[in-house]
Order: structure tokens, then C-alpha cells, then sequence
């Protein structure tokens, strides 16, 4: 009883004190949340007794995780803190330090897997925690085919345990609000994991749109409904391409349907399936009872997980238009990286890094992170007094770090690279100086073996020069002597070219009266032969011809009688 006062008060007084502004937006609170404080202490194994300081020590968790998890600033947080701690003074006469003994107030039921029941209890070592979800961490690997490299720091496993707290809940549906590489939806994927549940995200395309997306609500919603099976449905507002997609949702969470989005067919299959559960209760089968048992059913299993950015006008807008997103939803606010995250984070990327691992180069690594975490923080204290003096926003985000941390990995294997290339280079060029100054040696002792060689080969190679110049002088008178030999046979050449020229001119001119006498003599005959013969005193043409035929003939001229004949 005094604790359901106490957390009545509590809760009054959240109400009147952490008002929403344009920068909390989401600081409003109603019974509902009050209600998830009594659900987180029936989570507590009732079996066996409980001494107050345990009860005490799980409605201090359960506050903090419905209404510090929201809170967005160090303020805040240490004001309700000192609320908390005032209540347990005031109505339960104990401390703090009474309640809360370790260094952290965590509960999960994780800590033994596989168990069945889990039980939901105290985490008082955190070392053992931190090793179970790196288990865990490395079954998910081992099983999906999307790595994670996730670095289990002590704010993502207190985030983790948050998510999994939801998910383990009936109608536990969770608003994580945080900005772009916080974590948010790989530690609900890892949370899902140690749940055991399905995980449902809709996987955006070109010509995804309200069709599409319907389809694969009704999907997920005949899975949870008819299968009956756990699935926690990730959704981020960077997947929003309507607003109606919100609407859906709102839908969701506040009824466990969305109008109109069955067909007759669907609506068949769900009267068939739920008619044998309405009947075990004890109910009529009317279709109402039957759809209103598959609603039930569905908003049991299904865990809404909505990751958000709490930055701009868009995200007040849509809290205000979709209040289920507030109402229904427990809220986990990302705060930035505390120093122990960044240092985690600079140290697992750096100790990647080949040649950085085994520690050649002693507290290099050490010194690596402290310089990365110095910049992340001296950036954003210095985007902080942009705002304040220019009134403009710039944002320093986890995933700035993370590209940082991404950039000089990148930039000093490029720098390794270049210097291992630059050594190979200087390696080879030394290993073609030692084998040029061993082929030297070699040759000067080859050198040192021939050198008499070479001087009787000189002495023979001026003997020979000699005799050259000697050759060479019988060679000019030689030369000379042909030289002249040479101009008189080209002279000769050139009278007999001049004889034979005159002798073609000769010879052009009788072969045309050759020819014609070889054509006249093809055409005597007999006939003609013997009537010169019967010239007793021929003409002087013929008697000229006969005269030159015995001329050819050198027969002696007697008498003309004697010629015919």
C-alpha cells in the first residue's frame, strides 16, 4: 500500500513539475505509465518472499525506466533522482544506499539463457552481464547474415537491458528517441535476439508505397495473430514515405488493427483459426468475439519499436497528431556518448587497425583515443557556442564519431600502404646495388686473371697495326695502279660503245633493204631464173645484180654467159 502511494505521489508530482516545452515535447505523462510501474513490480518472481529492500530496490528501477528513461538532460535526471531518494527517506524511512548496493541498478532476465521460466531479477554483477550479451551478441552473428560490430560499452548494455525490459513486457511497445548512429536499432535487434521473438522491418525499395505497405502490415499482423508468435516490429522514421504509415501504426498500438485491411478471404481465415480459442474461454463464436480475440491476441504479440530523431518541427508535430506514439509507448532517450562509450568505441576501431593490435608501438593506442575523444567533445562544445552566439544548429552526432574513427583507419592503411610501397622500392633498389657490387667483384677478378692475356693481346694488336700501315701503303700504289688501269679501260669502253653505235646506225639502215631483198627473193621462182638465163645481153640492172652475187659468192667475174650460169 505504501508503495502504490508513494509512486501516486511520485507521479503527481512529475506532472506538475516537468512540464512539456518545444525541447521536451514528450514530458507528458498519464495513468498509463503509472499502470507499466505496477507491471515492472509483477515481473518480480512472487514465489518466494521478498524483503523490502528488494521491492524497494525494483520500484526504484521501474521509476526510473518509465519516467527518467525519457528525461533528456543531467538536470532533469538528478531532479527526479533527488525525488526518488527524498520518497524513500520520507515514506519508507531507508537510504539510497540501503535500497541500491552495487554500482549499477539493472534487471533483466538474461542472465541465464535458455532458461524457462526466465526470471526476472537483479543484476549485481555487471562484469558477468557484459560478457552474457557478448554471447549473445556473437549468436546473432552466427546465426544472421548481417554482422553486427556492436561495442558493448555500459551505456549501450544499460540501453539494452531497457529494450529487452520492454519486449518482455505485455503491450510493451517502445519510442526510442536519439539521433543517427546512436545505437537504437542494432540493440533492439540484439534485444529481439535475446528475446527470442521474430524481427519484422519493412525493407524500403523505389516504388515502395502505401500498397506495399499494407501488405506487409497485414503480414506481420496474420503471423502475431494466427501462428500466435512474438515479433518485434522496428520501425524508423527515416522509413516514413507517408504520414499514413504513422497513422497505421497509431493504429497498431492503440487497437491492434488497421481499418480495412483485410480481405474476406483474410477474414475467414482468422474466424477459422480463433473459433477453437474463443470457445476455450468460454465465449460465443460470433464473429465480434472472434475478431476482438485475434486483436487481443495480436497487440500481446506484437512489440512496436519506433526509433525516432527528436530534432526539428516534424517530430512534435507527429507526437501531436499520433499521441499513441507517447501514450503506448515506453521512452528511452539516446543521450550523447559519454566519455567511457567514446573511449570503448576509439579503442575496439583502433585495435583493428594492423600493426596496432599487438602493441608494437607501446601506449600509442592509448594515446589514439584520448586524442579521438578530445576532438568529439572540443567539436561539440564548440557547435554548442555556435548556437549560442549565431543561433544556428550543427550537429555532432555519434555518427560524426564514427567517421572519424573510419577516416584515420582509412587514412593511415593509406599511409601504410605508401610507406611499406616506398620500402619495397628502397629494398629492391639496395638489392640491385649488392648485386651490382658483386658482379664487379666478379668481374675484377676476371679482370686480374686476364690482365696478361690482355697485354699480349695489345702487344699483338700493335704488331698488327704495324703491319697495317705497311699493308696499307702497298694497298695505296695498288689503288692507284687500278685507278689507272680503270680510266683506260673506261676509255676503251667508250671508243667501242662509239664503234658499236656507228655499227647500228649501219646496220638499221641495211636491215630495211634486207628485208625487202628477202622479200623479193621469196618471190622468185623457177621461171624467172630461167628467163635471165635466156638473156643473151641483159640490162644493166640485172647484169649490176649478178656483178654484186658473185661478189658475195667470190666467184671471179669471167663473162656475162658465164655469170648467168
Amino acid at each position: 500500500r505504501r508503495v502504490a502511494i508513494t509512486a501516486g505521489k511520485v507521479y503527481n508530482t512529475i506532472c506538475s513539475q516537468l512540464l512539456p516545452t518545444p525541447a521536451k515535447s514528450h514530458y507528458t505523462f498519464n495513468l498509463r505509465d503509472l499502470a507499466k510501474v505496477f507491471q515492472g513490480l509483477l515481473m518480480l518472481d512472487m514465489g518466494k518472499s521478498r524483503p523490502q529492500s528488494e521491492v524497494l530496490r525494483l520500484w526504484y528501477h521501474e521509476c526510473q525506466r518509465v519516467f527518467a528513461d525519457r528525461l533528456v538532460n543531467d538536470q532533469d535526471r538528478t531532479w527526479f533522482d533527488d525525488l526518488l531518494k527524498e520518497c524513500l527517506v520520507s515514506d519508507f524511512e531507508t537510504t539510497y544506499d540501503d535500497v541500491v548496493t552495487g554500482d549499477m541498478l539493472v534487471f533483466g532476465d538474461f542472465m541465464v539463457p535458455n532458461a524457462d521460466p526466465k526470471i526476472y531479477d537483479y543484476i549485481d554483477n555487471v562484469e558477468k552481464m557484459v560478457l552474457i550479451l557478448q554471447e549473445y551478441l556473437e549468436d546473432y552473428n552466427a546465426l544472421s547474415t548481417a554482422q553486427m560490430k556492436l561495442v558493448l560499452f555500459l551505456d549501450a548494455v544499460c540501453h539494452v537491458t531497457r529494450i529487452s525490459r520492454i519486449i518482455r513486457q505485455p503491450l510493451g511497445n517502445a519510442l526510442l528517441l536519439g539521433v543517427g548512429g546512436s545505437g537504437r536499432q542494432s540493440l533492439t535487434r540484439l534485444a529481439t535476439h535475446m528475446a527470442e521473438c521474430d524481427l519484422f522491418q519493412i525493407e524500403l525499395s523505389k516504388n515502395y508505397g502505401v500498397s506495399e505497405w499494407r501488405e506487409d502490415l497485414k503480414t506481420m499482423l496474420l503471423k502475431a495473430g494466427l501462428q500466435n508468435k512474438s515479433i518485434v516490429f522496428l520501425f524508423s522514421d527515416t522509413q516514413i514515405k507517408a504520414e499514413s504509415f504513422l497513422e497505421d501504426i497509431n493504429n497498431i498500438l492503440n487497437s491492434g488493427d488497421v481499418p480495412n485491411i483485410y480481405a474476406f478471404e483474410d477474414l475467414d481465415n482468422i474466424y477459422t483459426a480463433m473459433k477453437p480459442v474463443v470457445l476455450d474461454l468460454g465465449q460465443q463464436p460470433t464473429k465480434t468475439n472472434l475478431f476482438g480475440a485475434f486483436t487481443k491476441r495480436v497487440k500481446n504479440n506484437i512489440h512496436t519499436v519506433i526509433c525516432m530523431s527528436p530534432i526539428g518541427e516534424v517530430f512534435r508535430a507527429r507526437l501531436r497528431m499520433f499521441p499513441a506514439l507517447i501514450n503506448c509507448c515506453t521512452i528511452d532517450w539516446f543521450s550523447e556518448w559519454p566519455d567511457e562509450a567514446l573511449e570503448s568505441v576509439a579503442k575496439t576501431f583502433l585495435n583493428e587497425i594492423p600493426g596496432l593490435e599487438d602493441g608494437q608501438v607501446e601506449g600509442i593506442v592509448d594515446g589514439l583515443v584520448s586524442t579521438c575523444v578530445v576532438i568529439h567533445q572540443s567539436v561539440a562544445a564548440a557547435s554548442v557556442q555556435y548556437l549560442a552566439e549565431l543561433s544556428r544548429h550543427c550537429y555532432v552526432t555519434p555518427t560524426s564519431y564514427l567517421e572519424l574513427l573510419g577516416i584515420f583507419s582509412k587514412l593511415i592503411n593509406l599511409k601504410k600502404e605508401e610507406l611499406e610501397a616506398a620500402r619495397r622500392r628502397t629494398k629492391t633498389g639496395l638489392n640491385k646495388l649488392l648485386a651490382t657490387q658483386e658482379d664487379v667483384a666478379k668481374m675484377q677478378a676476371e679482370l686480374e686473371t686476364m690482365k696478361p692475356m690482355l697485354e699480349e693481346a695489345t702487344r699483338d694488336t700493335e704488331a698488327t697495326m704495324i703491319q697495317i700501315d705497311k699493308d696499307s701503303v702497298v694497298a695505296e700504289e695498288t689503288r692507284k695502279m687500278v685507278q689507272k688501269e680503270e680510266a683506260g679501260a673506261t676509255r676503251m669502253a667508250d671508243e667501242c660503245k662509239s664503234i658499236a653505235d656507228d655499227a647500228q646506225r649501219d646496220l638499221n639502215e641495211a636491215l630495211p633493204a634486207l628485208d625487202a631483198a628477202l622479200k623479193s627473193l621469196k618471190s622468185l621462182n623457177k621461171n624467172d631464173v630461167v628467163e635471165v638465163r635466156a638473156l643473151q645481153r641483159p640490162p644493166n640492172g640485172v647484169r649490176m645484180v649478178i656483178e654484186a652475187v658473185c661478189i658475195m659468192k667470190a666467184k671471179k667475174e669471167k663473162s656475162t654467159d658465164c655469170t648467168l650460169r
